[in-house]
């Protein structure tokens, strides 16, 4: 605001011829108890704007590393869901298995109507007209 000794030397005298010499010290106090109040202030909104920036910061860091770890609900019920996991990825192969067997059984069947499964489905479609 001001560039110089000279500016602020000018306002108090300016200040001197319209207030007087009896109230000058009175408005000085005055100003300088506003002016501390208001420095007062301003170091609060601060530090609490400060502190709530690092709560988010803490925040966000806690839920990052956390982002991978089991709701707190799920422990409880951890081994049977891992239980679950591995019947579930067993049960394709064993599936697969029953299957490979299976092909070999249906080489020679014969359905009720005297056709071999593989033959049938190996010979060309026959036309009926």
């Amino acid at each position: 605001m001001f560039t110089g000794g000279f500016e602020f030397i000018f306002v108090l005298f300016i200040a001197f011829l319209l207030f007087g010499p009896k109230k000058l010290p009175e408005i000085a106090r005055v100003l300088g108890k506003g002016l501390g109040e208001l420095r007062r202030a301003s170091n609060e909104l601060k530090f609490s704007l400060e502190e709530e920036i690092r709560n988010l910061d803490r925040d966000k860091d806690h839920n990052a590393t956390d982002a991978n770890a089991l709701p707190p609900y799920t422990y409880a019920h951890q081994d049977k869901v891992l239980e679950a996991h591995n019947t579930l990825e067993a049960e394709p192969q064993q599936v697969d298995g029953e299957l490979a067997a299976s092909t070999g059984d249906l080489t020679g069947t014969v359905t009720n109507n005297g056709h071999d499964h593989r033959e049938a489905a190996l010979r060309e479609p026959e036309s009926h007209s």
